[in-house]
């Protein structure tokens, strides 16, 4: 035993030496580990053998070789399983009990068979003609990879012989002796059948596809077939494929079958459609859909205005129109469907109202100087959107109306001196409630002032009155108010100045030199102002 085994390392040894040496001379000069004659001088070792500088690890070697199982005389036919024989191996004992790691690999004339790569495999038709062959290739770490290939298998078509030295025959074709039918009664929701077509040979494994006038119906391809109702009307009929290893596919068709349309079914409400939404113009309402009979119905919208079609409208929202202020609207929904007669049932009614007031979307504004002899003008800015509203003006003195000052311009008078004037625009449009604006109010500056006072004399006896005449003038306006006179912080008289002018007496004035200051407070409409001081001496009473 020991000796065969010795025998078979040699001999395998020596077959893959050459191959080995090859591929590791390409290695290395393919990563740059040195020139390729440092590699060619240096002797090959022997395949999945590891070397290093203290000499060879070891050796994977194929103990038993890969078999093929289930081929006759090295010939196989399509639909016949194959099965595998893996190698033994032998390890080297450098590397103890490590397993080795294998994978399979099959082959059609030399070349990898994509995902065959288990320990069994279904020659098909593809291969009719070919040489199969199986490879397994083992791996140890530490080791290179070993390949065991088996010998190789030659696949014929039924009927071709097959002896090693055997050529293949010509197999019989494959026909429909009888072809297949349909079964059933002709109708949308009736089962179809087909009866398969008589072979010419066993084994025929069949496939299915169902036509509908001459076009393909998608999924239907079993061998009975329900026709709905985008069938009816239409002429049936069905293809069956025959297949068979190792021949071509072979089509038959059934004769055709007429489908007649299926009676159309009434739609009908089972609850009527109703309106949502507040019934303003300007506002959205919105139709919900019926309930029917059936499911899975469409829906198409038109809404009414006194029961006549209102164009355009054929959504399932609309939004009220100044046409509509005072009419009734509703709405008609019309539900369809395949195999259903088609029905319209209307929602209730409701009337539309004014809508809601107007609001600007661009404030109006006023234009120009807040002043006497000036005059303001009005922009009476933007309101959303639809027909251009009418505007209204009016404008307000301290928030009050100011009598005939209606129009877009207004002229500053005197009654505006001191007082804050405003604007109030209403906008107006059809259908819809009239919108406000008031502007901020502009102040209007109180006309100016001027205050001068005169001593009627300048000296006066102790016990005698200091008579002032006191005049204040304003540019545009009547001064009116209140005028005091004081020394230092003593306020000697305060009255009133009706129509700018007046005579004030001072009394109680001590002996000696005295400055007095007149000062006009000012009011609704006039500024504050002060005159110059006025001296007066004040002499000793007189000696009797």
């Amino acid at each position: 035993m020991h000796t065969a085994r010795r025998a078979l390392r040699t001999t395998l040894t020596t077959r893959l030496t050459t191959g080995l040496a090859a591929t590791l001379t390409t290695a290395v000069v393919a990563s740059g580990a040195g020139p390729v004659a440092s590699v060619a001088a240096a002797a090959p070792a022997p395949p999945g053998t590891v070397t290093t500088d203290r000499g060879t690890l070891g050796v994977l070697q194929v103990v038993s070789p890969t078999v093929i199982l289930g081929a006759v005389d090295g010939v196989a036919a399509p639909g016949t399983p194959l099965g595998l024989q893996r190698p033994t191996w032998d390890v080297p004992d450098t590397l103890g009990a490590l397993t080795v790691t294998e994978s399979v690999q099959w082959l059609r004339d030399g070349a990898p068979v994509p995902s065959a790569t288990g320990d069994s495999y279904l020659p098909g038709a593809d291969d009719v003609g070919s040489n199969l062959q199986a490879v397994v290739t083992g791996r140890v770490l530490g080791l290179l990879p070993v390949q065991a290939v088996s010998g190789v298998v030659r696949v014929l078509a039924p009927g071709g012989g097959g002896g090693a030295g055997g050529g293949a025959q010509t197999p019989d074709p494959l026909t429909a002796l009888q072809a297949p039918r349909l079964t059933g009664i002709p109708g949308v929701g009736s089962l179809l059948q087909v009866v398969d077509p008589v072979w010419s040979l066993p084994g025929v494994s069949t496939t299915y596809q169902w036509f509908a006038d001459g076009l393909p119906i998608p999924g239907a391809t079993g061998q009975t077939f329900v026709p709905t109702l985008a069938q009816g009307g239409t002429t049936l009929h069905a293809r069956v494929t025959g297949l068979l290893a190792g021949l071509p596919l072979v089509d038959v068709l059934t004769g055709h079958l007429p489908i007649p349309l299926a009676p159309a079914q009434p739609l009908g409400a089972t609850r009527q459609p109703e309106l949502a939404g507040t019934p303003k113009v300007g506002r959205a309402l919105t139709v919900s859909d019926p309930e029917w009979n059936t499911d899975g119905v469409d829906h198409a919208y038109q809404w009414l205005r006194d029961g006549a079609p209102i164009g355009g409208a054929e959504r399932a929202t609309y939004l009220l129109a100044p046409a509509d202020l005072g009419h009734a609207i509703s709405a008609t929904v019309t539900g369809t469907k395949e195999g259903w007669t088609s029905a319209s049932v209307e929602s209730n009614a409701v009337t539309a109202a004014v809508g809601d007031a107007i609001v600007a979307t661009v404030q109006p504004r006023v234009a120009g100087t807040a002043a006497l002899d000036q005059t303001l003008t009005a922009t009476p800015g933007t309101w959303g959107t639809g027909e251009t509203p009418t505007f209204g003006y009016q404008w307000l003195r301290d928030g009050t109306p100011i009598g005939g000052a209606t129009q877009a311009a207004y002229a500053v008078s005197a009654a505006d001196l001191g007082r804050g004037l405003a604007l109030r625009v209403t906008a107006t449009r059809t259908a819809y409630a009239p919108g406000t604006f008031t502007t901020a109010a502009l102040p209007v500056a109180k006309a100016g002032t001027t205050t001068s006072a005169r001593a009627a004399k300048r000296t006066i006896r102790q016990g005698g009155a200091a008579v002032l005449t006191i005049t204040v003038d304003a540019t545009s306006a009547t001064p009116d108010g209140t005028v005091t006179v004081t020394e230092g912080k003593r306020t000697l008289r305060t009255v009133s100045i009706p129509r700018g002018t007046r005579k004030v007496r001072v009394t109680g004035l001590t002996k000696g030199r005295h400055r007095l200051l007149v000062s006009y407070l000012g009011s609704d409409t006039t500024a504050a102002s002060r005159a110059s001081k006025v001296a007066v001496r004040v002499l000793g009473r007189r000696r009797k």
